[in-house]
């Protein structure tokens, strides 16, 4: 399974002195939630491409 499927992501670091940067801290946690179902999706197409070499 590729490295980059299993490695673990680091947290953003933002230091949060205005509501802009709340909300750019929020994007940033958007943008790693669709990175990891997107690693997900990859998972289940690998698996299931594994399974059928049985």
């Amino acid at each position: 399974m590729p490295a980059h499927l299993t490695n673990e992501l680091p947290a953003p670091t933002r230091i949060l002195q205005s509501n802009k940067g709340l909300l750019l801290l929020l994007a940033e946690y958007e943008a790693l939630r669709r990175r990891f179902n997107a690693d997900r999706t990859a998972v289940v197409e690998i698996l299931a491409n594994d399974a059928g070499d049985d």
